[in-house]
């Protein structure tokens, strides 16, 4: 069964700072748009994919009027960020990639060709599919540098949980609305259910408190943060661990804890949280949602029946619309051209289709208008085309839909992201440079803390401290006055 990736995973992957031995020059467009040009273009992939190259002289075949041609460059997520670096230090051919966790950075350095020239020629269908709000997400210093893909463009927050089990016990997903809520349900299945455990993260990537309380924006990296969804007058940057609002939670789930509710190894257990519900060992999980999430989380615990309750509204963040850009690098010879493949991406159902789903009648078949499955014969074990990342590529909202989710996915997702509460920062972006060393060294005080605190599995009071003492001393307070002077700058230049 086809799945999307987690996007909390890509939330996980750590930056990697660019670095090169030689500068690379800007290429000029040659102007030559009557000659066809080759745009290398890579890609994010998890998987082997034998038939990418019969994918790719589709897509050609479809293009081919255009003066253009494709070429895919698959990258795993590990290397992804070295791989491309080394080709643009080096002025190989690179002319399209996607970018993850932001392009600040990328910009500083001098990697990437602003866009907004060609948003208003060859991209022009893009720009109008993104819309100017999503924009800003790619956007450094006034200039256009990066495309988000269009997929859920917010995150909302809660629990997912058995429905057998709550039918057993007299309750109703819809009646579970906080965390009190949760916590009356778990005493009463608990008591009845004395061998499963009650809750547990997606995984052991984010504490149980993340996604409980997640009302914050992280301006990029978590450590300076803006509460109540940014939407505060004026916009303060804050110490999120050091908020009653995040103690509070820690000790609510430190009880919970207490109460062997927890898993007591979540920190370091590396199941998945499906995979445990599906082996009978687990009632709940915590997660970012989404239109859709129960259906994938059923497929993923083996058919048991999963529904959702959402604790923490949608929510629009730089972060979460800019988990990927597409960018053109300083590689391409030709950016006016490249732009037109992209615009493509957003614009054309057939091309996106291939790239996500393969050839018709050789990977996938359709049941209907809106929803496919696999080709008669194929299945995912010998299908040559097993992609699994249709919210990398361009458009998905145009894509179709993958049996076993609402034939209406697509609607439900665009209705989502009109409904979420929109930071008043969309579109801010932490250049860390002149904090590089306190960002190091803070981000390594959190993986040592966070964790362990947010599943409940150390004493708060004792804790707390000194985590609170560790992020100082490693120079948080230094990262949260730079954030708020480029903040403001940002707000002031708006």
């Amino acid at each position: 069964m086809k799945k999307l990736m987690n996007i909390g995973i890509v939330l996980c992957l750590s930056f990697v700072l660019f670095s090169c031995t030689k500068t690379a020059q800007p290429a000029a467009d040659s102007g030559k748009q009557d000659q066809l040009y080759k745009v290398v273009m890579a890609m994010i992939t998890v998987e082997n994919l034998p038939d990418l190259p019969k994918v790719q002289a589709a897509i050609n075949e479809r293009i081919k009027g255009r003066n253009l041609e494709v070429e895919f460059l698959p990258l795993g997520y590990a290397t992804l960020t070295s791989q491309t670096n080394l080709m643009i230090s080096g002025g190989e051919k690179l002319d399209l990639m996607p970018v993850l966790v932001g392009i600040s950075n990328d910009v500083a350095q001098g990697k990437l060709l602003p866009l907004d020239a060609y948003l208003k020629t060859s991209g022009a269908g893009a720009a109008a599919a993104i819309g100017s709000d999503y924009l800003k997400a790619g956007t450094v210093n006034g200039q256009v540098y990066g495309l988000p893909s269009l997929r859920d463009m917010a995150a909302s927050y809660g629990i997912c949980m058995r429905k057998d089990i709550l039918d057993k016990y007299g309750f109703k997903i819809e009646d579970i609305k906080t965390v009190d809520d949760l916590s009356r349900v778990y005493t009463k299945v608990s008591a009845g259910e004395p061998n499963m455990y009650m809750i547990f993260g997606p995984n052991n990537t984010a504490g149980i408190v993340h996604f409980l309380l997640n009302d914050w924006d992280p301006l990029g990296d978590n450590h300076g943060v803006l509460m109540n969804h940014g939407q505060d007058s004026p916009l303060k940057v804050v110490n999120l661990v050091a908020t009653k609002e995040y103690e509070n939670k820690l000790r609510i789930v430190r009880d919970w804890y207490q109460k062997g509710w927890v898993i007591p190894d979540a920190a370091t257990n590396t199941e998945s949280a499906v995979r445990l519900v599906g082996a009978g060992q687990l009632f709940s999980f915590t997660s970012n949602l989404k239109p859709g999430f129960d259906k994938q989380a059923t497929l993923g615990a083996g058919g048991v029946e999963m529904v959702t309750a959402t604790i923490m509204p949608a929510f629009s963040t730089t972060s979460q619309v800019g988990i990927l850009n597409w960018v053109v690098p300083i590689t391409c010879a030709n950016p006016e051209k490249t732009m037109e493949f992209l615009n493509l991406l957003y614009t054309d159902p057939m091309i996106i289709n291939l790239i996500d789903w393969g050839i018709e009648g050789t990977h996938y078949t359709k049941i209907n208008d809106r929803v496919i499955t696999y080709a008669p014969g194929v299945n995912a074990t010998n299908t040559g085309y097993n992609m699994n990342q249709s919210w990398q590529f361009g458009n998905s909202l145009l894509a179709y839909v993958w049996d076993g989710n609402p034939a209406d996915t697509n609607e439900q997702m665009e209705a989502f992201n009109k409904s979420a509460i929109i930071s008043k920062a969309l579109g801010f972006q932490f250049n860390t440079a002149p904090v590089k060393n306190a960002a190091a060294a803070v981000l390594n005080v959190s993986n040592q803390y966070r964790l362990s605190l947010e599943f409940g599995m150390v004493d708060v009071d004792a804790t707390l401290p000194q985590f609170i003492r560790a992020l100082e001393d490693a120079g948080i307070n230094q990262i949260i006055t730079e954030k708020q002077r480029q903040l403001d700058a940002w707000l002031a230049g708006k």
